[in-house]
């Protein structure tokens, strides 16, 4: 938070420092600022209509806002992507929206292939996957 000196002088106080009126009148801009201290950019679920069940992009299998905080939180990241898999054993990839605060929105992977090697060899390394299933994904098949 940003103080300022006071004069004292019709506000009662003397030298007592003040808060700006921005940060006063912003509590999302505050939390966010408050989120940024632990992480440069927080990143957060933010589900796109266009991924629902009548939606024109690939399902959407999160079920939950909680749910899918944490997938992201725990994703394997690969450039601007992240990608995790639900309880179901869904690979999911989050694509962030150019959005103030990080907003990342998510998908079903519909193509196996498209799935970077180096995530399916971390996702079997910490044994999210089997090492038939991690195969299975590397040849494209679902």
């Amino acid at each position: 938070m940003t103080a300022t000196h006071d004069s004292g002088e019709g506000h009662g106080t003397i030298g007592s420092p003040q808060t700006a009126i921005e940060e006063a009148t912003c509590p999302l801009k505050e939390s966010a600022n408050e989120a940024s201290i632990d992480n440069v950019n927080p990143m957060i679920y933010s589900p796109s209509p266009k991924h629902e069940k009548y939606g024109y992009g690939s399902n959407n299998p999160i079920k939950t806002q909680d749910e899918g905080q944490f997938l992201l939180d725990t994703g394997y990241q690969n450039g601007k992507q992240i990608y995790n898999i639900t309880k179901d054993g869904i690979i999911v990839k989050f694509q962030p929206d150019n959005t103030p605060y990080g907003g990342y929105h998510s998908y079903e992977v519909s193509k196996p292939r498209d799935i970077p090697p180096d995530i399916l060899k971390s996702m079997l390394a910490d044994g999210k996957i089997s090492k038939a299933r991690y195969t299975q994904l590397r040849k494209g098949k679902r």
